[in-house]
């Protein structure tokens, strides 16, 4: 240090300004104006640079039109153009994962930690739902269109079967799984699935997306590919869980199941609809 105080031809000649003492001293000097050579060197030396925004997870290559679409700021959002401008968009949405519309009224993923939470927990309900509607739709669409699948194959009837020490029957033969077994299996398959995707037990490099066994046909290999495919996913999801909320009160108001009530507005659209049944034309017979 003593060595820069005493020779300040040398620091000017670095920095193509004067530096006088009290540069080292503490005290407050006149900062170079914009049109200065010195400006430039100065904050080259010692000027901080803006952070850089952070990287999209996903990027769309200008040629990729079809992942423009989904993702990136000029991606598809939740309302036409007319009536939503993109600045209204909250700016922690920025189109990096799959499914972002720009959609979050309550602000719930402001936070970056509570981003990856959400999104973790809708993808799982997504999967599941997807899951859980297959087996309410399957089985009784079987059963209906001939296929011995029990006395009643309907997804809130199955429960009450087992309740009643019965046990299930799939394309007329019976499965001897009661109500406890039923229940130890659900604890022990769907626990043990939960708890090596918490603990990461496999060491997944993305647990929502993990690929490799879980992709036994290849078909998220081509990177392009992979990103369409997780829009596909959480689209079809997102259906699927509203799907289930539909089949709930279905139930609760007809006492049917989802395809028992497609086939009967189907066969009849005028007679079996939503507003047929909100005004009491069409027998309500709960049973849950």
């Amino acid at each position: 240090m003593a060595s820069l105080a005493t020779s300040p031809v040398g620091m000017s000649e670095l920095l193509g300004t004067p530096i006088s003492k009290s540069n080292f001293s503490g005290a407050a000097r006149s900062a170079p104006t914009a049109t200065t050579p010195a400006t430039f060197k100065t904050v080259a030396l010692f000027g901080k640079k803006k952070a850089a925004p952070p990287k999209a997870k996903v990027v769309a290559a200008p040629e990729s039109d079809e992942l423009s679409k989904w993702y990136g700021p000029e991606r598809r959002i939740y309302l036409p153009s007319g009536l939503l401008d993109r600045s209204e968009i909250p700016e922690y949405l920025t189109g990096e994962v799959p499914g972002d519309y720009g959609y979050d009224p309550f602000g719930l993923s402001k936070k970056p930690e509570n981003f990856s939470k959400y999104q973790a927990y809708e993808l799982i309900h997504a999967r599941w739902a997807m899951l859980g509607a297959a087996g309410f739709i399957i089985p009784e669409a079987f059963n209906k269109f001939g296929a011995n699948c029990g006395p009643e194959a309907v997804w809130f009837k199955t429960g009450a079967l087992l309740l009643d020490g019965n046990t299930l029957n799939y394309f007329g033969k019976s499965i001897p799984i009661n109500l406890v077994v039923a229940v130890v299996a659900e604890i022990v398959l769907l626990g043990g699935a939960e708890y090596y995707r918490l603990t990461n037990g496999l060491d997944l490099e993305d647990k929502l997306h993990p690929g490799g066994p879980f992709d036994p046909l290849g078909l998220a290999k081509d990177p392009d590919q992979a990103a369409l495919l997780k829009v596909k996913e959480i689209k079809n999801g997102r259906l699927a869980m509203f799907s289930m909320l539909g089949f709930f009160i279905q139930a609760y108001v007809t006492g049917e199941g989802p395809v028992e009530n497609l086939s009967k507005h189907l066969s009849d659209p005028f007679g079996n609809n939503l507003l047929t049944v909100i005004s009491g034309n069409v027998e309500r017979a709960p049973t849950l």
